[in-house]
């Protein structure tokens, strides 16, 4: 499947789904959750290709998608299976919108960029770190996201606000994460206001996304390398367009 493909999928059926007979590694078939390194290894040859394109300034919208594309073909060959759906809600929207959304595992950062891209430029905000990151930090920064310190959030709100407005008004659609940090639950006094705040501001619409993708779970050495829950099927859904009225309260309690 071919990156055309999965948004053709996604804009006339609003719905992607992992075909029953998608090809799986010999791992994925034999090996499930006992040597998930090999599924790492599978997503460090993306990274690697990801790097090569952002070193040559040749790292686009279109190569961005098509890299999150072979991110989610990865996880599908090592025995995972995918559902995106309520793709069609994005169309009634007056894009740009902000979309908000829970924060499961790094799969959210990589894989669900690929399916928004498909209607329009989008941009992240994500952690400062990962823009040191080996390999990925320059992935990362060739995407121009927004990056905040997580340390000072006065800091970080009028970062996001200032940013993020510059880039509503360009036409680019802003992709925000609320929570603190990445939960394999969802807990709902952690998800901040920020995207509300600045779809308010802006003018604009926001989006909600609902994610289960406990797929890849969270390390407890290293919390980007956890184990496979190759059961747990990953599921992206994106919610109804929403107006910001009045202070925002209402629409936040809406959006989770």
């Amino acid at each position: 499947m071919q990156i055309d493909d999965f948004w053709k999928a996604l804009h006339e059926n609003s719905v992607y789904e992992t075909p029953p007979d998608v090809h799986r590694n010999l791992y994925g078939r034999l090996l499930s959750g006992r040597l998930d390194c090999f599924y790492y290894a599978d997503v460090t040859h993306v990274v690697f290709s990801a790097n090569r394109c952002a070193r040559h300034g040749q790292f686009d919208r279109l190569t961005w998608a098509r890299h999150g594309l072979r991110m989610l073909q990865a996880a599908e060959r090592a025995g995972g299976r995918a559902r995106f759906s309520g793709f069609d809600n994005i169309a009634k929207a007056r894009l740009p919108v902000v979309y908000t959304s829970n924060h499961m595992s790094v799969v959210d950062t990589t894989i669900l960029p690929a399916a928004l891209l498909g209607f329009g430029d989008v941009a992240t905000v994500v952690k400062e770190s990962l823009m040191t990151y080996p390999l990925f930090g320059r992935v990362m920064r060739a995407t121009d996201p927004i990056s905040v310190t997580r340390r000072d959030a006065r800091e970080d709100l009028k970062l996001v606000m200032t940013r993020g407005e510059a880039f509503l008004r360009a036409g680019r659609s802003v992709l925000i994460f609320p929570q603190a940090t990445r939960e394999p639950g969802f807990n709902p006094s952690e998800f901040n206001s920020l995207g509300v705040k600045l779809a308010r501001n802006a003018g604009v619409q926001v989006v909600p996304i609902a994610l289960k993708t406990d797929f890849q779970g969270i390390g407890k050495r290293f919390r980007d390398f956890g184990p496979l829950n190759r059961d747990s099927l990953m599921h992206f859904q994106v919610g109804l367009p929403m107006a910001v009225e009045g202070n925002g309260r209402a629409t936040h309690e809406a959006v989770v």
